[in-house]
């Protein structure tokens, strides 16, 4: 069997890999001339690192990740809402945590791979399938033909255009800023921190480096006309406790990317016949629970278990749906209401909602992240 993914993101790149393992042939097709991520880091929780423990990547993601402690959330003012023991999620979910900056993982992940069936600057313009297989047409002409094709390109996802899903992209409400900076770690704790419609999240990252980001609610489409996005977050966030104003400060004469946040409605159906869809492509969510590239990774478990044991491709592509569509559509809509809930802008309800997150004990907080992050497939499923 040979498959077709359109797309080398972190879900295509790691469905290529764990195609390989069941000794399938994948060949990536990537619409970018370069596999590349700036500004950008992502925390990947349990339940995908313990697919990427299979897939033999753990230990190489882990020496890039920092140790981490503490995992906080805050006030505005720093006062501590709630703290997590990072040691506590390997115990009780049976994989850590790791922070990693986006361009180090997109990098082991191709290296494990090998770029000889990695195809850059492969826009897909067009699909036709048959009785016997399934075609990909590129913008620069070429082509690719093989048993099977999935989209993993991504929220604007050419390959779910053609499927015919019309759905218009949801904007959340918020927007947000990224970046990654040079800054002194030694007394950063990994937080979350809500204020009134406003958040920032601070991740240490090896190497001396910390990945920060924001979100404040902002009407839909002035992304494109930040011109000074250090001034405006310092503004943003003036009075916030340290090293908030300081890591934004740091990032003024680096790149500071912005983008609007957005999701999709959940669908019932993802492909038809030979074709299917993976990761964002599928199921974008907001990015509140960290669980965007958790899916994708755990999408691409399912898609090379089902490939390699039923050997009617369109049959093992909707059984691969069937096993993924109903935990996804959760995650979907709880990540999309713990974002209404984190950009609360009315301080009398803030207040109400600190106090009461503040007076959860931790082993209940902890309990109920068991179906998300301490999820595992099981492997006779």
């Amino acid at each position: 069997m040979k498959v077709i993914l359109v797309g080398g993101g972190i879900g295509g790149l790691t469905a290529a890999i764990a195609l390989r393992t069941q000794g399938i042939e994948a060949q990536i097709y990537e619409r970018s001339p370069a596999l590349t991520e700036v500004g950008a880091g992502i925390s990947l929780w349990p339940n995908a690192v313990k697919v990427l423990r299979k897939l033999g990547l753990e230990e190489k993601l882990r020496s890039i990740s920092p140790e981490t402690e503490d995992f906080a959330l805050r006030r505005w003012n720093g006062a501590f809402i709630s703290r997590t023991p990072a040691r506590e999620l390997e115990r009780r979910f049976g994989g850590g945590m790791l922070l990693l900056h986006r361009a180090e993982l997109l990098d082991v992940l191709a290296k494990s791979f090998g770029h000889s069936n990695l195809h850059l600057d492969h826009c897909c313009v067009g699909i036709e399938e048959d009785a016997d297989g399934v075609t990909a047409r590129f913008s620069n002409g070429d082509a690719a033909r093989g048993d099977v094709l999935i989209g993993a390109d991504g929220l604007h996802s050419a390959v779910r255009s053609w499927l015919g899903h019309d759905d218009t992209v949801r904007y959340s409400g918020y927007t947000a800023w990224r970046s990654v900076v040079d800054f002194d770690t030694s007394a950063i704790v990994a937080a979350e921190t809500w204020g009134h419609g406003k958040r920032f999240g601070i991740h240490p990252l090896k190497n001396g480096r910390v990945y920060w980001w924001a979100t404040a609610n902002v009407p839909e489409g002035q992304d494109n006309q930040d011109q000074h996005p250090a001034d405006t977050l310092l503004s943003l966030f003036k009075g916030w406790y340290e090293p908030v104003g300081s890591l934004v400060r740091a990032s003024s004469g680096s790149k500071i990317l912005r983008n609007d946040v957005y999701d999709r409605d959940p669908l019932p159906h993802w492909g038809r016949g030979r074709v299917t869809l993976l990761g964002d492509a599928a199921h974008p969510m907001t990015p509140n629970l960290g669980q965007g590239a958790c899916q994708a990774i755990e999408d691409a478990e399912e898609l090379a278990l089902r490939l390699a044991r039923e050997p009617n491709a369109a049959v093992a592509l909707r059984k691969y749906e069937t096993a993924r569509i109903a935990r996804t559509t959760s995650i979907v809509l709880a990540s999309r209401r713990f974002g209404v809930l984190g950009q609360v802008r009315t301080p009398a309800l803030c207040r109400m909602r600190d106090l009461l997150l503040g007076l959860i004990p931790s082993g209940v907080s902890l309990r109920s992240l068991m179906p998300t992050v301490g999820y595992e497939r099981k492997a006779n499923d």
